[in-house]
């Protein structure tokens, strides 16, 4: 239905999330992460990166 693996899916809304904390509701990266449910802010960070092709901390 999604065309995706559940763990692809549940990775693409927590950064999602994360993106919409960020930049909607001015929250830093630091706390975000930590909130969409991932344990270590470099993986977080480099997902992001890889999904959005910017880092976090330049939203």
């Amino acid at each position: 239905m999604f065309h995706l693996s559940p763990s692809r899916w549940l990775l693409q809304r927590r950064l999602q999330e994360a993106y919409y904390l960020i930049k909607e509701k001015g929250k830093a990266p630091s706390e975000a992460y930590l909130e969409v449910g991932f344990e270590d802010l470099s993986h977080f960070s480099f997902a992001f990166k890889k999904m959005y092709g910017v880092a976090p901390s330049r939203i």
